[in-house]
């Protein structure tokens, strides 16, 4: 039986939880301080690029349906999360931005 030595203690193996072991969830707590606010965004670096690369695979209708569909999507989750309609349209709009943005950098990279 193997034993390994963790903090100063020697536990043995079959002991130790294995890798995966669920943890123990937080509970969200309800505060009344106000609305929970989403992560923002225009800040979402990794969907801002993967939607960037899609679009630019893409052309005419199935470029405009692809975008539209991300776009309601983005709007739905920002309702879901509490946002006003005018919230989430203005959280659309600034993910619209970085998108053209990432899609003007990957084409001026390509040019240079």
């Amino acid at each position: 039986m193997q034993s390994v030595i963790m903090g100063g203690k020697t536990r043995k193996l079959e002991s130790m939880p294995p890798y995966a072991s669920p943890q123990m969830r937080r509970r969200s707590v309800v505060t009344e301080t106000g609305p929970v606010v989403p992560f923002p965004a225009e800040r979402r670096t990794a969907q801002i690029r993967r939607c960037a690369g899609e679009l630019d695979s893409l052309q005419g209708e199935d470029a405009r349906l692809y975008w539209r569909r991300v776009c309601l999507e983005l709007a739905d989750e920002m309702r879901k999360l509490g946002s006003s309609e005018e919230s989430a349209r203005a959280a659309v709009f600034a993910f619209q931005d970085e998108v053209q943005q990432e899609l003007f950098r990957i084409h001026h990279a390509e040019e240079a």
